[in-house]
């Protein structure tokens, strides 16, 4: 297959090219690099990103959708950049393809944020959607204009709701934060109570997750869930893994609620299970693999 990856180097986008590349011709496109040896590399413009040349030029079978911002307290200080990154450029990535590329399968990664603060667990995709951030609403937005091209222009579009990823290679959220204050004192401060919880998952089983919806997906701008449908509090994640980098750290939580951050979370993965995904990277050994590869590259 040819398969296109927007947002190649980023945290997923990157395990994205490292996977689909050994067996498939793989395109990568990004603001900057290539960091990677990726052979087919297209630097698009970071202030005005145009992907009409891309789809002209090329065909592919699958568009990996990897890019946009990431961050629900940038959305909250930047609410037009988020926007812009997570809506505005999904609607032209996808018009793109409606013009020059209409049987190219497009894979939105959007999130769990779409869910807010759920009335019950685990979260459904049927589940009241309630976004408490402008990333949460953005990746919403996102989500209709891939029902939109898919209904209205049956271009076959999917929505892949991540709630918590985690891995090697990610350099921000949670465990980033917790390595950097562990870098400056012993005992390290965190929001919240830790009673909080997330359905953590390991990058490594989100990109076999994506595998099997490309091989088995509907892309009829359906949603589904990506997690491991575990719930984990944020005081054991975060126990499981400052022991991994230094088992002398202690955690005290400031029980200053975080804008914009759900209390808990836990998903309801039947659908994707459907697919015949299974995680198989528990969260205890994914933290620990975690903490070894930060130690080894700082």
């Amino acid at each position: 297959m040819n398969i296109l990856i927007i947002g190649s180097e980023g945290f997923i986008g990157s395990h994205a090219i490292d996977f689909f590349g050994i067996k498939n011709n793989v395109w990568g496109v990004d603001i900057s690099g290539p960091t990677n040896s990726i052979k087919n590399y297209i630097r698009v413009d970071k202030n005005i990103p145009d992907y009409n040349h891309i789809f002209e030029e090329h065909k592919f079978d699958v568009c990996i959708n990897a890019s946009g911002n990431g961050s629900v307290p940038v959305s909250l200080n930047k609410p037009l950049f988020d926007f812009e990154l997570n809506t505005y450029n999904t609607i032209k990535i996808l018009d793109a393809i409606r013009i020059y590329n209409p049987d190219c399968k497009f894979i939105n990664l959007s999130s769990a944020a779409v869910y807010g603060n759920p009335n019950t667990l685990p979260i459904s995709e049927e589940s009241i959607l309630k976004p408490l951030s402008p990333y949460g609403w953005h990746k919403l937005y996102s989500e209709n204009i891939c029902k939109e091209y898919f209904y209205l222009f049956n271009i076959k579009t999917i929505n892949l709701r991540l709630f918590s990823v985690y891995g090697e290679n990610l350099r921000k959220q949670l465990f980033w934060d917790i390595y950097q204050k562990c870098l400056h004192s012993k005992t390290i401060e965190l929001f919240g109570t830790g009673d909080e919880t997330r359905d953590f998952i390991h990058v490594n089983d989100l990109i076999a997750a994506i595998d099997q919806i490309i091989k088995k997906g509907l892309f009829n701008g359906e949603a589904i869930n990506i997690s491991s449908g575990i719930e984990t509090s944020i005081a054991f994640a975060a126990n499981v893994f400052t022991i991994a980098i230094d088992n002398s750290i202690k955690i005290n939580f400031n029980n200053i609620a975080k804008p914009g951050d759900p209390l808990n979370w836990k998903a309801d993965i039947s659908k994707l299970k459907s697919y015949g995904f299974n995680p198989k990277i528990d969260i205890e050994n994914g933290l620990k693999n975690l903490g070894k590869w930060i130690k080894e590259n700082k």
